[in-house]
């Protein structure tokens, strides 16, 4: 046995024996003696196997976008087949030389005469594999089959390469001949070739003749021969390959494979083995994960030769094209995978991208060694007759491809056998698909179109183009804008950026001095977009606009941007000739130069001026110089005439002279400039000096761009899409995979687009459909339209939704956006890959506890030393805060600050500390010890790094993800730390299989928050005492609420769920405080319930083992999913069909409703009178979950019929709030009891119960001696004092109120209940506000634009704007503007959620309808009028919808009062209307007193104006004694009283007179700053009336009670 081969733990294979896994027996015993090239030659017999089939396969999964098919299937499909293959060839002696894709060759290496033994075990071999495994199926139903060819004879092995990398290739007749036979091979058959047929042992072949070939189709072996002895043959075939290291024991396949360690032998190896496989072994890594799924370019390079090249000649052509292809894709990255001869002559298969080697613009490095290659090998390669070059972009496969001990790293798709493809059917050019054209971004003028051909086993190829090449000439003067503006394609979401160049440009008008005004933007954010529209808006204006664009290949091209851009601007840029140049050009520069330089401009202008003598003396450095001054001449002269703006797009191109000349332009010339540019981190490249002086200038504007906000990206969609509407589920993958950016969203829209995952409707305007779930996030929303289309406005208007049996969040990223993040993945070392992939599993935010699970064979120490590594690149950061993340960014786009202009250039910058960067990377690891959770900083970078597992690698991470999570999830000790579905372990058996897996943690820390919550509680019992029996004494004591500190509290992390906990997690995060829900927390529990139910629908009838228990889960967390979004019919359909699985149902009808209700009364009585006592039995914790889901079913549906007005809807209300109250008693747990309490009062609020309103109130303060502070306990607590203010401030105790919605939202902050937050925070403004607080109310409403805009919560940014409208309205000063106000409503009218609380929706249409009123802008008054209308009889009786109805009468009480000035026909219609809502109005406050003296004022104003003073003077009394601490309602009573009856001079309306610009509130403001806003209130004016007859169509009997 050779020494090497060590008898080791086969278990345990050596770094040695992975490196020879990917190299064949030829090399691994080869001679290493020899300099390369050179040419070994040998005889043997050669196996070409190839796969029928293949090309139809790849092009069936290439074209699939599914993340759970593609290429990833396709190779585990080939594997198997081609690894079963190479076993077999493996058994019988051979040694696999190489994988073709599709294809395998294989050599047995014997001597001469023994060859025809050899060409018989090689027949023996093809004929087991024809038996086996000559057809196989495939999943997608396409068929695989083997033909082979074998052949015999001399064989040369060719080495060639250098020191660093080494290929092989073997060449000769019997090569050729191999490759002929294969071709002549048909499915399932086996061709020996002439050379063979002629060595081999005829008598035990049966063969059929081919005709017209002198090869030989073999049938069958005759081995049944008496002279044939098959045990004696192997044993001679054995002997004859004893020198080839073939494994004498089966268990061992490969010796090679079993070698031990050997660092000369390693050291070689590795030359022939691509420097990314090696990577993965020193990192040691498994197998599998060498494989990936990702966009790459493709570049096959086929050299024909003369039929007279000898071996000598081969080999020094293949070693000449080897060393110049080598350096030519090195510097970008690029990779020869495999050197291989056939009759398509020697083809080396290049690839750009593979893992580790991703660079941004490598298709146009592709193209542009591609075309340098072949213009070396055409002309310096002897005996080359004719190159070919073929060249894809797009997804692959990389990966593994063969057997466990023997294979090749190699890439498989379609995108690969289009490249081969178009190489063979176009010979002789350098040809591209229509992909790389356009992933090149290089100018069209730089490609022709070839004509298409029919190429085998390609559909659908797409245009084929011709590469011409990159030449000066052929970019002569050629830099215009690619992104043309259009009427029918506006520019959305970059208003502030237009109109800051409109006011810079206004500025410089007055003041010419030059001014640079910068937009720098991520890749796709917009800029080519806005420069378009920039220079449109600059023209339109009359300026002279010189726009241009610029690519990376002009950076190395001297002076081009001053060249183009004056030629563009003096107008030669389209001329043919050189004459039409020159007339031109002499037309423009005379008067402006002297003649005798005219010459000057040849050279740059490509003209033919007469060379002066005054020119002629100069020397280069004077002629360039002199030459520049001419050009400023030109420009100084035009600038006398006309403002000059200059445009230019991706000015990080332009070259140094270019920037050397614009930095002297600058001074003598006043130009305005803008361009725009790629991040400074995103730049390879450093700016020259000049370029970063110029920029880092303080005085010109520095604007960075955001990303669109998820309103513009559906609107972009829409218009990108030609619908008027897009369905939910499309607009939420778009908002998510986009992440605001303009191109990301191109992209995956075309991709949908292409791959017809979307369909388009007619839209329907009549009928409304029901609500259905599958229907939630796919039907479309017709959302407005601000469009300026030229279109027939008659034309038909289309919605676009998705397909059914879709899954959008299955759906692949677009190939261009997986490159842009592979860029970055791929510039990471093989260990912080390894963490990113895995942290890709997971998901955008995950735990280091988890992470660590699923890394393979990973130290903890390694991985927080990787981590801390990718921390400090801004990979990921780390999660302790929770949510509270700096989010200002969203809002601050803009930057004037120069020190912010990140363009400055210090060399200082580029020095780094040693000893400062090892603290920093201490530092960083310490803060990933302690934290526990970490996020990505790009979640694209998440998407590609998660895409790039095969499918069987995800589905096993995912299992032990969920082993581990399946012990692990709760909620986070401050929501109470249980199942995230209560008792959900004991509810459904079998689920997880350890029950009391919580109880087995440790001791959980003294929990500091337990204290404060009891001393709360404590504090409140003994404020109010045992003897407190009425109201009054209860609001008095809740002030001791008030008086007590809540500590801080400790920071928390979340861990993860599975199941159906999943999307538990991603509602109750939202839902337990009472808010909305997110618009990525609703997609996200709205995808994990779709995936449950996939999963519960993918099982057999047989396999009915979900519990009716989890399907009332999965209902339920429907329901509160539908109630988020607005959808309030289904959420009710939800949540009933909830409780009829749980064995609780709830009435459908009115009758069924009453006699339930008594049922429950009843009940509810039986609780009060005496508590039942549980039996500590089996079966406890079962009745308890069934109790909370019920609770939780019954809670959400008395929300869903509270926003309801109907009547009817107020019953059903009542009744399940009843249960929820029933469902909280049964269960004996104080907090959900003290919690339905407060829901109960609340709900009886609603409907006008006030005594049972504040019986319940007291009851739940009472109760709160029983609470057990732990957990969630002091959430309970914040719901409490949250919900007590909320009915003090209805009652009109403003003082009181304002306090406890202070401490709640304190209380809120400390445990991160941003949702309740919302709530509290307009309480607590609603009360300063009607106090007259403005100072304070204007603090509340600055905490709640901070809170609503960093959680996107829109109902508390709708509550934000009708703060802000209420404070022009009735304060007289403005915290945001009115235009703001109208924006956001304009912006958010069809939100579902804003449209499912229809009473913040009435106060806002309300509010603009009022100002319109008042500023008598009566056509603006009619839209928000009549929305406000169309919403009265929706709006239930919370408080909210109560104030938005006064505003709606006030709004008719305007009107009236110019209805009798100018239209009295309709003062009756007007009067009776408003006689009805005035009494609705009346009855509605009896929920909200507070709101009393509104009403009766302007029942006072009414009467008032139809001339019944003395009730208007009882009505005005009435609303004084109302006011209490209604402070601010009281000074517009005293000033209408004073105007109305005992002024005795005129009064100014001090409000028209600030109106339309009030002063600005700013912090730091007091209330003695406000002062004089109390007396600018509006004043009710009195309409004039003819004397004679003032109302001729009212009589006095219709008059106004």
């Amino acid at each position: 046995m050779n020494p090497s081969v060590a008898q080791a733990n086969k278990n345990e294979i050596s770094i040695l024996g992975k490196v020879a896994a990917h190299v064949p027996d030829l090399i691994v015993y080869g001679d290493f003696s020899q300099e390369v090239p050179f040419i070994e030659t040998f005889d043997g017999v050669l196996l070409f196997i190839d796969i029928s089939g293949f090309t139809a396969l790849t092009e069936k999964y290439g074209t699939s976008t599914n993340l759970e098919s593609g290429a990833d299937q396709l190779t585990q499909t080939l594997n198997r087949y081609v690894g079963d293959i190479v076993e077999e060839v493996m058994l019988f002696g051979g040694d696999i030389l190489n994988f073709a894709g599709d294809a395998l060759l294989a050599l047995w290496r014997v001597s001469r005469q023994h060859i025809h033994d050899i060409i018989t075990l090689a027949l023996k071999c093809s004929l087991k594999i024809q038996k086996d495994y000559g057809v196989r199926d495939t999943e997608v139903g396409l068929e695989l089959r083997v033909k082979i060819g074998i052949s015999a004879g001399h064989i040369s092995k060719v080495v060639v390469g250098d020191n660093r990398h080494q290929y092989f290739l073997v060449i000769g007749r019997a090569v050729d001949e191999v490759r002929l036979a294969q071709n002549l091979a048909k499915a399932g058959e086996i061709i020996l070739s002439p050379n063979g047929w002629e060595l081999c042992h005829r008598k035990l072949i049966e063969s059929r003749k081919i005709p017209d070939e002198r090869a030989v189709r073999v049938k069958y072996l005759k081995d049944d021969l008496l002279e044939f002895n098959e045990e004696k043959f192997y044993e001679r075939c054995a002997s004859h390959l004893a020198g080839n290291h073939i494994c004498e024991s089966a268990e061992i396949l490969r010796k090679a494979s079993i070698l031990a360690p050997n660092a000369e032998l390693e050291r070689r190896l590795r030359k022939f083995v691509t420097r990314n496989v090696l990577k993965k072994i020193d990192d040691d890594q498994p197998l599998e994960y060498l494989s990936e799924l990702r966009p790459a370019t493709i570049v096959f390079v086929n050299l024909q030769f003369d039929e007279s090249a000898n071996t000598l000649h081969l080999s020094k052509a293949i070693q000449d094209a080897n060393i110049y292809i080598t350096d030519m894709i090195r510097p970008f990255r690029g990779k020869i995978n495999k050197v291989f001869m056939f009759d398509k002559g020697c083809t080396f298969l290049c690839v750009f991208g593979l893992p580790g080697d991703k660079q941004a613009d490598e298709s146009a490095h592709a193209l542009d060694c591609a075309n340098k290659i072949h213009s070396f090998c055409s002309s310096s390669l002897m005996k080359v007759g004719l190159v070919s070059i073929g060249i894809t972009c797009g997804p692959v496969f990389c990966g593994v491809v063969g057997h466990r001990v023997r294979h090749e790293y190699t890439v498989i798709g379609r995108k690969v056998n289009l490249a081969a493809r178009i190489m063979m059917y176009y010979p002789g050019l350098v040809t591209c698909d229509a992909v790389t054209y356009s992933e090149s971004k290089l100018p069209p003028y730089f490609f022709q179109e070839v004509p298409l051909t029919s190429m085998k086993g390609i559909l659908n190829p797409g245009t084929i183009y011709k590469f011409l090449g990159v030449t000066e000439k052929t970019m002569m003067f050629k830099a215009y804008l690619t992104k043309e503006r259009s009427e029918l394609y506006p520019l959305l979401g970059k208003k502030r950026e237009t109109d800051m160049f409109e006011d810079l440009v206004e500025k410089f008008k007055a003041s010419p001095k030059t001014h640079i005004l910068m937009y720098e933007g991520h890749l796709g954010y917009g800029k080519s977009q806005l420069l378009s529209e920039i220079a449109y808006l600059g023209q339109t204006a009359g300026q002279k606009v010189v726009a241009m664009e610029l690519t990376k290949i002009n950076l190395s091209q001297n002076f081009f941007t001053i060249r183009t851009l004056m030629a563009m601007f003096l107008g030669i840029d389209t001329c043919k000739s050189y004459d039409a140049r020159q007339r031109m050009l002499l037309n423009k520069i005379r008067g402006a130069v002297d003649e005798s330089y005219y010459c000057l401009l040849n050279s740059l202008f490509y003209v033919k001026f007469p060379a002066s003598e005054v020119v002629s003396n100069m020397d280069v450095p004077k002629r360039n110089a002199e030459m520049e001054t001419v050009l400023v001449k030109i420009l100084w002269k035009a600038s006398e005439r006309e403002i000059i703006i200059f445009v230019i797009d991706s000015a990080q191109f332009i070259d140094s002279a270019s920037w050397d000349f614009l930095d002297k332009l600058m001074m003598n010339v006043p130009i305005f400039m803008v361009l725009s540019l790629s991040p400074f981190g995103q730049r390879r490249q450093l700016l020259c000096s000049t370029a970063a002086r110029i920029l880092g200038t303080m005085t010109h504007t520095y604007v960075r761009l955001k990303e669109l906000t998820p309103a513009v990206i559906a609107q972009k969609a829409c218009q990108d899409l030609g619908v008027v509407s897009i369905a939910r589920e499309l607009e939420t993958f778009l908002i998510q995979r986009s992440h605001g950016n303009p191109f990301f969203c191109e992209e995956l829209l075309h991709n949908l687009h292409i791959n017809n995952v979307l369909q388009y409707h007619i839209v329907e305007q009549d009928g409304e459909s029901e609500d259905e779930w599958d229907s939630l996030f796919t039907t479309a929303l017709l959302k407005p339209q601000n469009s300026n289309s030229l279109e027939n406005m008659e034309a038909e208007e289309y919605i676009c939704t998705v397909k059914q049996n879709v899954k959008l969040h299955n759906v692949m990223l677009p190939p261009t956006l997986k490159g842009i993040a592979l860029a970055e993945l791929d510039n990471m070392s093989p260990s912080e890959q390894m963490i990113v992939k895995c942290a890709a599993i997971i998901g955008v935010t995950f735990s280091t506890e988890l992470l660590l699970h699923i890394l393979p064979e990973w130290t903890k120490m390694k991985m927080n030393q990787t981590l801390a590594a990718l921390v400090e690149s801004h990979i990921f950061e780390c999660f302790t805060e929770g949510k509270q993340q700096d989010t200002s960014w969203k809002w601050d786009v803009f930057s004037r600050d120069p020190s912010y202009c990140p363009y400055i250039d210090t060399a200082a910058a580029a020095v780094s500390d040693l000893g400062q960067v090892i603290a920093n990377r201490i530092k960083h690891e310490e803060a990933v010890m302690q934290s526990k959770v970490m996020v990505f900083c790009t979640p694209l970078l998440m998407e590609t790094a998660y895409e790039l597992w095969l499918h069987s690698q995800k589905r096993a991470l995912h299992l032990k993800c969920a082993s581990y999570l399946e012990c692990d999830a709760h909620q986070c000790k401050y929501c109470g730390e249980g199942d995230f579905i209560a008792f959900h372990r004991y509810a459904v058996d079998g689920m997880l299989w350890k029950i009391d897996s919580l109880e087995l943690r440790n001791e959980p820390e003294k929990d500091i928050l337990s204290e404060a919550a009891s001393d709360i509680v404590s504090a409140t019992l003994r404020t109010v005492g045992s003897e407190v029996n009425n109201v009054g004494n209860i609001i008095e004591a809740s002030d001791e609420l008030l008086v007590l500190k809540v500590p801080e509290v400790p920071s928390r992390s979340s861990k993860g769920c599975s199941g159906l906990a999943q999307a538990e997690s991603a509602v109750t995060e939202s839902n337990e405080d009472g808010g909305p829900v997110l618009e990525s927390e609703r997609s996200r529990a709205f995808t994990y319930l779709n995936t449950a139910e996939c999963l519960l629908k993918s099982l057999e009838p047989k396999q009915n083992v979900i519990s009716q228990f989890e399907m009332s889960v999965l209902y339920s967390l429907k329901g509160e999913v539908s109630y988020n979004m607005g959808q309030i019919h289904l959420a009710k359909k939800m949540e009933k069909k909830a409780l009829d699985l749980l064995k609780k149902s709830f009435p459908l009808t009115i009758v069924g409703a009453f006699f339930m209700s008594m049922v429950e009364i009843s009940k509810h009585m039986s609780h009060q009178k005496k508590q039942p006592s549980w039996q500590m039995a089996n079966g406890k914790e079962k009745r308890l979950a069934l109790l909370y889901q019920r609770g939780r079913c019954v809670s959400t549906l008395w929300q869903a019929f509270s926003l309801d007005p109907a009547t009817n809807s107020k019953k059903f209300s009542y009744l399940a709030a009843l249960m929820t109250v029933n469902c909280a008693e049964e269960s004996q747990d104080e907090a959900q009891i003290i919690s339905s309490y407060m829901e109960f009062s609340q709900c009886c609020q609603m409907v006008g119960f006030q005594q049972e309103w504040m019986k319940y109130e007291e009851m739940a303060i009472k109760r709160s001696s029983n609470l057990r502070i732990v957990g969630g306990g002091l959430f309970i607590i914040a719901k409490v004092v949250a919900s007590l203010a909320y009915m003090k401030l209805c009652l009109g105790n403003l003082h009181l109120a304002s306090e406890l919605s202070f401490r709640a939202y304190e209380i809120c902050e400390q445990i991160r209940k941003s949702k309740l937050s919302c709530s509290v925070l307009f309480d607590l403004f609603s009360t300063f506000f009607l106090r007259a607080s403005f100072t304070e109310s204007a603090q509340a409403l600055s905490w709640l634009e901070n809170l609503s805009f960093r959680y996107d919560n829109i109902i508390g940014k709708a509550c934000f704007i009708s703060g802000c409208m209420d404070l022009m309205l009735y304060a007289s000063f403005s915290y945001k503007s009115f235009a703001y106000c109208l924006d956001f409503v304009a912006t958010n009218e069809a939100n579902c959620i804003l449209m499912s609380q229809s009473g913040i929706m009435l106060s806002l249409y309300s509010s603009m309808a009022i100002w319109f009123a008042r500023l008598n802008s009566w056509d603006d008054f009619k839209e928000p009028f009549e929305q406000a209308r169309r919403l009265l009889r929706r709006t239930s009786t919370s408080l909210y919808g109560n104030y938005g109805f006064c505003k709606f009468v006030e709004c008719e009480a305007l009107l009236l009062q110019k209805c009798i000035g100018e239209r009295p026909d309709r003062v009756r219609e007007l009067r009776n209307r408003m006689t009805k809502n005035l009494e609705q109005a009346m009855i509605q406050c009896s929920t909200s007193p507070v709101y009393y003296p509104r009403v009766y004022h302007l029942k006072a104003y009414v009467q008032l104006m139809l001339g019944n003073d003395e009730q208007s003077q009882i009505s005005l009394g009435m609303a004084i004694q109302n006011c209490y601490e209604n402070c601010l309602e009281k000074n517009w009573l005293t000033i209408s009283q004073e105007w109305w009856f005992t002024g005795k001079t005129a009064m100014e309306d001090e409000w028209l007179k600030m109106a339309p610009h009030f002063p600005l509130w700013k912090a730091g403001m007091s209330n003695e700053d406000l002062k004089v806003c109390e007396k600018s209130l509006y004043l009710l004016k009195m309409p004039e009336l003819d004397i004679n007859n003032p109302f001729p169509e009212i009589k006095s009997q219709d008059q106004i009670d």
